[in-house]
């Protein structure tokens, strides 16, 4: 029951929201290659034209610096794009959106303390009295003995 791939403008032409939604992002794709093209070498890297709401332009940038300096482009932006659109844009309206790095896990070590500091610890609460600390030291000097 498998089916055959379809071209996406073949479903878009059956489904009249679908067609909406690939158009706008077209025009999207297109008027973000006219911001890149009106910012500064430095900022194109860290800034993307995301959307367009009424008379706003929505950048988002992956860092806070380069979201203020951003702003004081915004004259020089909203009018280079007005001249791509039917309305006329007046506000630039910034996000700092980080850039998501996943990292590598942690690898813990394989004893939490050496031998010589968990014997350390033992003989510590061995000269103290009954209470709090004393149980605390001797949990700890027990539990850096295990391995992780």
């Amino acid at each position: 029951m498998s089916k055959q791939a379809e071209r996406i403008s073949n479903i878009c032409t059956h489904n009249n929201h679908l067609n909406v939604l690939a158009k706008r992002a077209q025009q999207l794709v297109q008027l973000n290659t006219v911001f890149q093209s009106s910012l500064p070498t430095e900022f194109k890297a860290h800034c993307q034209l995301v959307n367009i709401h009424e008379h706003s332009l929505i950048v988002h940038t992956d860092n806070a610096a380069y979201a203020s300096l951003l702003r004081f482009q915004a004259a020089t932006l909203c009018h280079a794009l007005s001249a791509h659109l039917p309305q006329t844009v007046s506000k630039l309206d910034v996000k700092v959106r980080p850039l998501f790095i996943p990292t590598k896990p942690i690898k813990l070590p394989e004893r939490l303390l050496s031998n010589t500091a968990s014997n350390t610890l033992q003989q510590t609460a061995e000269f103290l009295e009954q209470g709090s600390l004393k149980t605390a030291l001797e949990k700890l000097a027990k539990r850096s003995q295990k391995t992780i």
